[in-house]
């Protein structure tokens, strides 16, 4: 498994742009990977990380357009009463107390970040056929590798397999959280949120009467739900590990706020409308 160290000798003269550390990702799994496919799943390979890179690049200027946009000025705080300053206390509370950090609050937008990573997720679980060939034990991937049977190392290898897209998944979501400057594991936090509410809802249909495949399966589907929030944990464990030092166009490692937006969002709460920008 030489191929997974080789991209990393990238060290000896680094560049932390964070495209280049995301084709360094891609290349260091793409060895191994192709080697322990069947047929298609190399294709997928390439198209899912394509997929991974378009949706970070997406989501940052989706986020740069919005923050962009001047909040609209209240002509006067005496004739018209401004029904959004305890909202705008609250928002200049919340920027003050992230300030010596440099973080920006989660907003509402940063859920629909969690849903498309659920979507990634479930998408690296089950488009290769990874789950299907290791419950029904079949082992042509890694026949080319291990002839001979042995079933704890040819576990591990199938293990190795299934496990490349999340790495690659994991790198993509720890480089967008540091793009968009929430705190750090603030967007897996979110997912971990979502994935809480997707087991209460498997939990609800648990049934304790029926047949015992009814009784089995509702409790697997419940214990795999449950067991999502561990599995993002260590999502954001290994993002940590192989996104740190990452930079982007800027040449910093998380974006500042602007003293500009920040200004604006005073001038509203104060109720002025001749807020420079």
């Amino acid at each position: 498994m030489a191929s997974l160290a080789v991209p990393f000798l990238h060290g000896l003269r680094p560049n932390s742009h964070y495209i280049h550390r995301l084709a360094v990702i891609f290349l260091a799994f793409a060895p191994s990977f192709i080697i322990l496919t069947i047929s298609y799943e190399g294709l997928f390979y390439f198209t899912f990380c394509l997929c991974l890179f378009s949706w970070v690049r997406l989501e940052h200027h989706v986020y740069s357009y919005t923050a962009s946009q001047p909040p609209k000025a209240v002509s006067s705080p005496t004739e018209t009463p401004n029904p959004l300053k305890p909202a705008l206390a609250l928002a200049v509370n919340r920027l003050a107390s992230l300030k010596s950090r440099n973080y920006r609050a989660l907003s509402l937008a940063d859920a629909r970040i969690s849903l498309f990573f659920l979507f990634f997720l479930q998408s690296a679980f089950f488009s290769t056929g990874n789950i299907a060939s290791i419950s029904s034990f079949s082992l042509d991937a890694v026949y080319r590798l291990i002839p001979v049977f042995d079933p704890f190392s040819q576990g591990a290898l199938l293990i190795l397999k299934l496990m490349v897209p999340f790495a690659v998944m994991s790198a993509n979501l720890g480089i967008l959280n540091r793009w968009l400057g929430v705190a750090p594991g603030a967007l897996f936090m979110v997912v971990m949120a979502v994935g809480d509410v997707m087991t209460l809802n498997f939990f609800y249909m648990v049934k304790d009467e029926g047949s015992w495949l009814d009784i089995g399966t509702t409790i697997s589907h419940f214990v795999i739900a449950s067991l999502l929030g561990v599995f993002v944990a260590g999502l954001e464990s290994v993002s940590e590990v192989i996104v740190s030092g990452v930079e982007f166009d800027s040449g910093k490692k998380t974006m500042q706020p602007k003293k500009a937006q920040n200004g604006a969002v005073n001038g509203v709460l104060n109720g002025r409308s001749d807020v420079k920008t």
